[in-house]
């Protein structure tokens, strides 16, 4: 559906919560090289307790790892009851309570390894350069409360990241005009988005999608590339305008809303990225089997004509989008660095994928207490089950009873948490919010509803994405 016009609310709402139901759902590594040794380096400074939400403090940090070499941890503060995993701070309120705990002393921290080189096409190099131990977790703040702003971490501190690996695209100077030739403006879209049609699949057909390149582009520079998919009863064109379901909200348009919030996120940051929109088959827009060979087929010719970094290629949904994001998450993770899924689940999507365990990949998902469409759900089914399957995959520490800290309804704040103990440069993270079905809740603390401007989730998946 090409129209950027929506639904009412409640039939929309209605017809969404038929999208996912009771169940919903969600590539191989290239290999990495030879990562660079980090030499013994130690876990650099490690925090103390951190910002504490609901009374969790953040633990004393990992120690990171260089490269191959084995770290060591620098003391960890006490103080306080020690949560495992550290929870970052919901809108912005500092909760009163207990202080937290003197800043552990750490080892000097041990230099970069030596670059991982790249793995096949498509793939993203392992290793990298791995970053040094860095200070992990805030020490000494204020902790106990239902406090939020500061994260209490208890991640690792100087993630690697891998090293950039240019496209096929970076030596091709015409590549825009080759890419956008024969294509159309977006309604109410930005001057940078492009409409066009590529033939994909077995048998071939012409399927929709859009591309929003930067203004300034530069064909020596490799950008992020990030999909993004719509959710049931979206449009590509939805998605590039911002006018996401919930049509009547403030801000809800191509400046505040692209792409989810991201394109301007991105802008904010002064780091510009390469967006690819999809557009989706019916009302029910995504099928596994199908449109697998699109995002392949879509990845192939923006690699071939445009200059992006292999490896730091993302994709984020909403919805049935998020499903679609999670089924490339647990098969694609050999062409994509991470992954940000709004309201997943791991069942409904037609085609539904087992998970490969191919290869780690950097994964963050959102999901609304109050969602009765894509709910959290249990161990093996919902958002929670994605979340622990990346958890159980990037060889992190999953907390006792699988009890991830959430927030609670009515409490108008969203929690994350950053699992501890996983992969160097393969974080997870998994963030609750006081809401429903929806990629654009405020959960400042104090406000309730949605905003294209004013949403939460947006600055925080670009800040995860651009850690990369």
């Amino acid at each position: 559906m090409t129209s950027h016009r929506f639904l009412s609310f409640m039939g929309a709402l209605t017809l969404l919560t038929a999208a996912c139901g009771s169940q919903d759902s969600g590539g191989s590594t290239g290999s990495g090289g030879t990562t660079g040794s980090g030499g013994s380096n130690s876990g650099g400074t490690t925090g103390s307790g951190g910002s504490s939400t609901g009374g969790h403090l953040g633990s004393g940090g990992s120690t990171a790892t260089g490269g191959s070499g084995a770290g060591t941890g620098g003391a960890t503060g006490t103080g306080g009851v020690t949560g495992t995993g550290g929870v970052t701070g919901t809108g912005g309120v500092t909760g009163s309570g207990g202080k937290g705990g003197t800043s552990g002393t750490g080892g000097t921290a041990g230099s970069a390894g030596t670059p991982g080189t790249g793995g096949g096409a498509g793939g993203h190099a392992g290793g990298g350069a791995t970053g040094s131990g860095g200070a992990s977790g805030s020490a000494g703040a204020t902790g106990g409360g239902s406090g939020g702003g500061a994260t209490g971490s208890g991640g690792a501190g100087g993630a690697s990241s891998s090293a950039v690996r240019p496209s096929k695209g970076c030596s091709v100077t015409n590549g825009v005009k080759t890419i956008t030739t024969g294509g159309s403006s977006v309604s109410m879209g930005l001057s940078t988005s492009t409409k066009l049609t590529i033939n994909s699949g077995s048998p071939k057909m012409s399927r929709e999608y859009i591309i929003d390149i930067p203004a300034n582009y530069d064909p020596t520079k490799p950008y992020r590339l990030i999909f993004s998919w719509h959710q049931a009863y979206g449009s590509d064109v939805g998605n590039a305008n911002g006018q996401y379901p919930a049509f009547n909200g403030p801000n809800f348009d191509a400046a505040h809303y692209a792409f989810f919030g991201l394109k301007r996120a991105a802008t904010d940051a002064g780091d510009a990225a390469i967006f690819v929109a999809p557009e989706g088959i019916g009302n029910l827009p995504w099928d596994y089997n199908r449109d697998l060979p699109l995002f392949d087929d879509l990845l192939a010719l923006v690699d071939a004509n445009l200059c992006i970094d292999d490896n730091r290629v993302f994709s984020t949904g909403f919805s049935f989008g998020a499903m679609m994001s999670y089924a490339l998450s647990i098969t694609r993770q050999t062409k994509l660095r991470g992954v940000v899924a709004m309201a997943a689940a791991n069942y409904n999507l037609p085609g539904e994928p087992t998970d490969s365990n191919a290869a780690p990949i950097a994964y963050m998902g959102t999901t609304g207490m109050s969602d009765g469409t894509c709910p959290w759900g249990t161990d093996t089914m919902g958002g929670k089950a994605c979340n622990l399957q990346h958890a159980k995959d990037n060889g992190c520490t999953i907390p006792a009873g699988n009890n991830i800290p959430t927030t609670t309804a009515g409490s108008k704040k969203y929690v994350c948490y950053d699992f501890v103990g996983c992969q160097a440069g393969y974080p997870v993270k998994t963030c609750t919010f006081d809401g429903a079905h929806t990629p654009s809740s405020i959960d400042d603390g104090t406000s309730s509803g949605d905003d294209g401007l004013k949403a939460f989730i947006p600055p925080l998946a670009w800040k995860f994405m651009s850690q990369f």
